[in-house]
């Protein structure tokens, strides 16, 4: 099926690759399971190692969230490190229903997991009680929004239907920041929150002065006060791999700076 047009649905002009099936993403060692089920405790059950179904393009940009998820655990483990990549929990990729994965250029992630006990879930993690689950969970966020435009999760949930997984989609551009849109709002209200220690952060998409005053405070603490994240998509990646390696190693915003 075709897309509705290489410039709507990718960042670059690829809509002729075909879909592929795979079990793995990035490494053939990293393979993806398929999440069945809940425990008890509300994590995602995943026993399996399931293949799925998606454009060409869609595998190889969430394998480079793979590949940096890989990058942070190996770099900035929060203890015990360094942590390399085991696998990823998927609930499902190319899917006959409205939206982008009809078109297999979507995909919802369930699960992270650089073994040893270290992982995010994304059925608990983003409410945790935990600061430094929270962060963690923040941190795979910020890497999602490197490789794909549009970042469903826990605090940017347009339908009520994201509250245990994470959907990333081709559906807009990996380019500068803009607030007007909720995936990116969301992040920087959320590191304000858990990085910058803005408690009473409200993280709800809306771009006012709660936001502006969150949004200083990191453009302070991380020494990026010449560095706008809005004004292109390398200013966007440098603020989203702050975000991230704090995020990982569970420090407070200013451990590591922009250079």
């Amino acid at each position: 099926m075709a897309f509705p047009s290489s410039s709507k649905a990718f960042a670059r002009s690829s809509c002729e690759l075909p879909d592929i099936t795979r079990d793995w993403l990035y490494d053939t060692s990293w393979k993806m399971r398929y999440r069945t089920a809940f425990s008890d405790t509300g994590y995602g059950v995943h026993p399996s190692v399931t293949s799925f179904t998606m454009h060409e393009e869609t595998h190889t940009q969430a394998g480079r969230v793979m590949r940096d998820l890989h990058a942070l655990g190996q770099a900035h483990a929060r203890s015990d490190g360094p942590w390399g990549y085991q696998w990823t929990g998927v609930a499902g990729a190319k899917v006959c229903k409205p939206g982008y994965h009809r078109y297999g250029a979507a995909i919802d992630f369930t699960r992270f997991d650089w073994g040893s006990g270290h992982y995010v879930d994304t059925a608990k993690h983003g409410r945790e009680r935990r600061r430094y689950l929270r962060r963690r969970y923040l941190a795979v966020i910020a890497v999602c929004r490197k490789h794909f435009g549009t970042v469903l999760h826990c605090h940017n949930d347009p339908d009520g239907s994201h509250w245990n997984h994470i959907h990333v989609d081709r559906g807009r551009r990996a380019v500068a920041a803009d607030w007007d849109y909720q995936t990116d709002t969301t992040i920087i209200q959320w590191a304000a929150r858990d990085l910058a220690g803005i408690t009473d952060m409200a993280i709800d998409g809306d771009f006012g002065p709660q936001t502006t005053r969150g949004f200083q405070a990191l453009r302070e603490a991380f020494g990026a006060e010449r560095i706008d994240p809005t004004a292109s998509s390398a200013n966007y990646l440098a603020w989203l791999d702050l975000i991230a390696r704090h995020g990982m190693a569970d420090k407070d915003a200013g451990t590591y700076r922009a250079g």
